[in-house]
């Protein structure tokens, strides 16, 4: 089975320590706006994080399917950007429902750090999980990525 980073909101506590790793992690540099996840304040009672590396929520393969490049593709079960393809259009940035994308010279998202996600490490309130996916979530997925 494959494993996903999941959300748990409501041990969710909003210190963003997640984005800051994320953004020190890839872009050498804490800066929450470079993070390849976000924490969402719907009110003032809750925080939300959210991430997608697998397109499994919205049910849709919404980034990949807007890519006029293909410079976005499912390699070993996680949605990747290829940046030698991406031409930065920002098409992706818009067709993701969670906002989770940002763009400089090339399209950037969640890669799970090579398979050891630094939100996960370093969320000291367990809002963030690696762990296998739920079997009937992961075969609609898989489902959805041969109908490609």
């Amino acid at each position: 089975m494959v494993a996903v980073l999941v959300s748990y909101p409501e041990n969710c506590t909003g210190c963003r320590f997640c984005e800051m790793i994320c953004s020190l992690y890839h872009e050498g540099a804490v800066n929450t706006k470079k993070a390849r996840l976000r924490v969402q304040k719907p009110d003032i009672m809750n925080d939300i994080p959210l991430v997608c590396t697998q397109c499994i929520t919205c049910g849709d393969r919404c980034c990949i399917d807007s890519c006029p490049e293909d410079a976005i593709s499912v390699v070993d079960g996680v949605v990747t950007i290829d940046g030698g393809l991406c031409t930065a259009c920002g098409n992706c940035k818009k067709a993701c429902p969670y906002g989770v994308i940002w763009i400089d010279k090339t399209a950037h998202k969640c890669d799970l750090c090579g398979g050891d996600p630094m939100c996960v490490k370093f969320c000291p309130s367990g809002a963030l999980r690696f762990e296998e996916a739920d079997k009937d979530s992961y075969a609609s997925l898989l489902t959805a990525w041969r109908d490609d």
